[in-house]
């Protein structure tokens, strides 16, 4: 079961506990009240070292993978804060070669518009 919907951009912190073996936590932003938030979590079988290291790896994982897909699909995000909402720009469908030439034409005469 899903405990915790997390956007990974967002985590800015994650590590053992010093006092609990079996706990770690991290430190994420709140996508709509913009608050940061400590998420703490006891491990039933393994140590809160080992845990917090392995969520620690799939949140860098996750993060690179994310930024590098939105590099090759030309896919921004803006926040505006007065609505605290969150606009996309560009698609993450695949493109054909033929496609992605044409974007890639379209965007060489933009320059040449201006």
């Amino acid at each position: 079961d899903l405990i915790v919907d997390q956007t990974i951009e967002k985590v800015s912190f994650c590590a053992p506990d010093r006092n609990f073996d079996r706990a770690f936590s991290y430190i994420c932003r709140d996508g709509t009240t913009r608050r940061w938030i400590c998420h703490c979590f006891m491990a039933v079988k393994d140590t809160g070292e080992r845990l917090s290291h392995a969520v620690g790896c799939a949140f860098a994982a996750c993060l690179e993978r994310k930024q590098k897909r939105e590099k090759e699909c030309g896919v921004t995000a803006t926040f505006d804060a007065s609505r605290t909402t969150f606009t996309r720009e560009g698609s993450f469908r695949v493109t054909t070669a033929t496609e992605q030439a044409e974007r890639e034409e379209v965007l060489r005469q933009l320059p040449d518009a201006k």
